[in-house]
């Protein structure tokens, strides 16, 4: 038994390291690509630390199936000291940074990173819903959010009968 105590040490610290070492690489990775210019930027007439927190409320009950089904799986790392949102998982991920302007406007700069095209959608799903989030407040982009999902639903459903036909025909 005294054998297997430095395995509960080490196990975790090296678990530890690894996440760590892993999260390092990828702001590297983030921030080499929204230097070379690889962000789509945003700019939102609220002041940054709104548009933080509306950006994570989205993650967190977006309704799009690009940002639903990767939250579970996903990690979402805040720093708000660095003003920068870190969602990733499986070599794939966001990295959204926040830039106060003046006159209480915040520019964001959305950065995808790996070769799946997950990362794309998440972009594309927060810059469509984060405004109505911002414009709206949370009770009403539920809302919002709930019928895009339904009239999804509907067109993969209509697009599915049409090619597929109805199974009572």
């Amino acid at each position: 038994m005294n054998n297997l105590v430095p395995l509960f040490v080490i196990i975790p610290c090296l678990f530890v390291f690894y996440a760590s070492n892993a999260i390092s690489t990828l702001v590297t990775d983030f921030d080499t690509k929204r230097d070379a210019g690889e962000a789509t930027s945003v700019v939102y007439n609220n002041d940054w630390e709104t548009v933080y927190d509306a950006v994570k409320y989205v993650l967190r009950h977006s309704e799009n199936i690009s940002i639903s089904v990767t939250y579970v799986t996903f990690c979402i790392d805040s720093a708000i000291e660095e003003k920068a949102i870190y969602y990733h998982g499986r070599g794939v991920g966001v990295g959204i940074f926040l830039k106060p302007l003046a006159d209480n406007r915040t520019q964001v700069d959305y950065v995808d990173y790996g070769f799946d095209p997950y990362p794309k959608g998440i972009v594309k799903a927060i810059i469509e819903e984060l405004p109505y989030l911002l414009e709206h407040g949370q009770k009403a982009y539920r809302e919002y959010t709930h019928k895009l999902k339904v009239q999804w639903d509907k067109e993969v459903e209509e697009e599915s009968k049409s090619k597929h036909g109805s199974a009572f025909d």
